[in-house]
């Protein structure tokens, strides 16, 4: 009975070793991906540029990514949508304060993105729309549910579709060509909204 439970925990530890090893590759190779994106433009970047970088070999560089397209995915998804996500916990009730903030969430979005791929942010921004209006529309369809709950559900997701394309939009044309403080420009954004649906 006691060797067989020191031979169970002996079996504990060296799993625990192996997935903490596991981490600190995979995390490794996203730090090397990120470094070279300040370096090189995204499609400049070869997988021996990462597996030298990581220095890992290319079939470990394979067993946690299928390709660079996914490791971009994915340091998008954890990295860099941190704050939209933060969102989402934040803002149960729809209200012109969410949209604010989902705006001002997506607009460090960019500013990241453009640190980070210094070379390549244009490419790599339109290459992240599905995966940020994504985002954006689960945090508004779950606000717009809670807010008005006697609409329908095509009604709801038609509209936080909707809003999600207006805010990304937004935010992109914030970081591509205006020079005003994020936070005037959405309520400059928002004063023209008002405007055109007053006028209909």
């Amino acid at each position: 009975m006691k060797m067989s439970y020191k031979g169970g925990t002996a079996d504990m530890e060296t799993t625990k070793t192996i997935d903490i090893r596991k981490v600190r590759t995979r995390h490794s190779i996203i730090e090397a991906f990120m470094k070279l994106l300040q370096q090189k433009r995204f499609e400049a970047i070869k997988i021996s540029d990462i597996t030298n970088e990581a220095m890992i070999n290319r079939a470990t560089f394979y067993y946690y990514f299928a390709d660079k397209y996914e490791l971009f995915e994915i340091v998008t998804r954890e990295n860099l949508l941190k704050n939209i996500r933060s969102e989402l916990a934040e803002n149960k009730n729809f209200c012109e304060n969410t949209l604010k903030n989902l705006f001002l969430s997506l607009t460090q979005f960019h500013e990241e993105l453009s640190d980070m791929c210094t070379k390549s942010y244009e490419d790599l921004a339109s290459g992240t729309e599905a995966i940020l209006r994504e985002e954006v529309e689960q945090v508004l369809l779950q606000a717009l549910k809670s807010r008005y709950s006697s609409k329908s559900e095509i009604e709801i997701r038609s509209s936080a579709t909707a809003l999600s394309w207006m805010l990304y939009g937004a935010a992109y044309e914030w970081k591509s060509n205006s020079q005003l403080d994020a936070e005037v420009f959405f309520q400059q954004m928002m004063v023209s909204i008002e405007k055109i649906i007053n006028e209909q």
